[in-house]
């Protein structure tokens, strides 16, 4: 491993990355398979949250080091470009939108392992867990708007490029934009924050085929 190239490693990142952090993502009780819930109903989440502690504590950690490993893929992925050809000034700036909502992704996680050890039967916990809930929500929703952005704007910088796949690129670009409708609707309307939940999952997953594809291209070079 220490001989490894920093194209090689880079690629790896965005092919491990990305499926790591989903894996995590919907094995996390009250999302989409354990302990289904409502986003928008507090209690509901809470509920499923504290009631399944140790796996919301473990599947956080993992959502975190999945977003650490894609993210460095980024990082070599944008230097690849700006070396070699074109797409260097959109890429510079999706990129720093993808770093600024992995942050943003990680407070809202460490918020999250929090209320996963408060218990709901303690007044005080329980409100500090709802408060803790809240500043999820609004850290999410603007991490998943700037996230959308970011893929845009990198997807656009990759199709002006002959060594990746243009139509591809094109798809995960107008994902990226339908990835930040969902998400200013869902934060604007809770009532709809469910079904832009879901709808937001399915962009992470067109998303995550995508940069499988930028990893395998980068390790061969």
């Amino acid at each position: 491993m220490g001989t490894i190239s920093v194209n090689r490693l880079g690629g790896l990142s965005l092919i491990v990355g990305p499926i790591v952090a989903l894996v995590g993502y919907f094995l996390q009780p009250g999302g989409m398979i354990i302990d289904s819930a409502d986003p928008a109903s507090a209690a509901l989440s809470l509920q499923a949250a504290t009631s399944n502690a140790v796996l919301s504590q473990v599947t956080g950690f993992v959502v975190v080091l999945g977003l650490m490993i894609f993210l460095y893929g980024f990082f070599v992925l944008q230097e690849n470009i700006r070396a070699n050809g074109n797409g260097d000034a959109l890429s510079r700036y999706g990129v720093q939108l993808i770093l600024i909502a992995v942050i943003g992704w990680v407070l809202s996680t460490g918020l999250s392992l929090a209320i996963a050890g408060s218990d709901l039967a303690v007044a005080s916990e329980a409100a500090a867990a709802g408060a803790l809930y809240a500043a999820t929500l609004g850290i999410g929703t603007i991490a998943g708007v700037i996230a959308g952005l970011g893929f845009l704007l990198v997807a656009l910088a990759v199709s002006t490029r002959d060594d990746y796949n243009k139509i591809f690129a094109l798809v995960a670009a107008v994902v990226g934009g339908v990835a930040v409708v969902a998400s200013l609707l869902g934060g604007i309307d809770s009532s709809q924050l469910q079904t832009m939940t879901a709808v937001i999952g399915i962009c992470y997953l067109i998303h995550t085929a995508w940069i499988i594809t930028v990893g395998l291209v980068l390790m061969k070079k």
